[in-house]
């Protein structure tokens, strides 16, 4: 069962253009990735209706979005990479506006996270920094009692300690087996965490779609003092570095003086597939 399907979602802005079909698992998390200008918050925005060119089709439980905008949106709740309404209001304020606008919203669960982030209820959002309006954020988002969760760098400029509880609340969020969430970011040491599925754009396309495990199996990584030809048949992504050099292979019986292998982080597979240089195509088999 998919939580969320794109179909040919398509955002031209002439020197770049998203074309994306994916797919969004239910009771999953589901973590993008990709370099900054792949198309992420541009994808993000589209699936949110904020692209006013986008075509395609995207689906909630097989039922398509256009037509039936306010009851979906309605069940979706996303954290942006900015925030979508004015910083010159109190919390408390915009909390308000949202128990109006979102029929689930819940205020105690609102005030018990506020306290638990230690966040000033009655200071303008335009002085909090940018960690702290991206935890406001965060809070508004799973108050509105959502099934589907998206978020976009929600981590990015949160210390290590309140990044920590907000991966804790999207696990706490995960409890409910048919909530759902995706979930971009940078920080790949949060996925490597508590992401199931891992997406990868490269240059407005999904280069690969497949469960974290699955691709973490597939390769292992490979650090070595100098690169043989037998190593470079099946190398993926070279890395040279002051030590030698760096690669993803499919390779288990690896071997050789100096070489160890090991198997990838989230990051180093990101690293590794992202910046390919010709070795071999990492995307090939997915």
């Amino acid at each position: 069962m998919y939580g969320l399907e794109m179909e040919n979602l398509t955002v031209d802005y002439g020197k770049f253009r998203l074309e994306a079909t994916m797919k969004v698992r239910r009771g999953c998390i589901t973590g993008l990735i990709g370099k900054n200008g792949s198309g992420k918050s541009t994808l993000i925005r589209a699936i949110m209706r904020q692209e006013d060119g986008a075509t395609g089709k995207i689906l909630y439980d097989g039922k398509p979005f256009a037509g039936n905008e306010t009851e979906i949106l309605g069940k979706i709740a996303c954290v942006f990479d900015s925030p979508h309404f004015s910083t010159y209001l109190k919390p408390k304020r915009i909390a308000r506006l949202f128990g109006t606008i979102y029929k689930n919203f819940d205020m105690d669960m609102y005030e018990k996270l506020m306290r638990k982030f230690d966040l000033p209820s009655d200071m303008r959002l335009n002085k909090f920094s940018y960690g702290m309006q991206k935890k406001y954020c965060i809070i508004l988002a799973l108050c509105q009692r959502p099934e589907i969760l998206i978020l976009d760098e929600p981590t990015s400029g949160v210390d290590p300690y309140d990044r920590g509880n907000v991966v804790e609340l999207i696990q706490e969020f995960m409890m409910d087996e048919s909530h759902t969430v995706l979930f971009s970011t940078h920080i790949t040491e949060d996925l490597d965490k508590i992401a199931d599925y891992i997406v990868m754009l490269r240059d407005g396309k999904v280069a690969l779609d497949d469960e974290k495990d699955s691709i973490c199996d597939t390769y292992r990584l490979v650090q070595c003092p100098s690169l043989t030809a037998e190593m470079e048949k099946g190398a993926v992504g070279v890395r040279k570095t002051m030590f030698g050099y760096t690669f993803l292979t499919k390779d288990r019986d690896i071997s050789g003086e100096g070489v160890q292998v090991k198997a990838p982080t989230i990051e180093e597979l990101f690293i590794h597939l992202s910046g390919n240089d010709g070795h071999g195509d990492p995307f090939s088999e997915f």
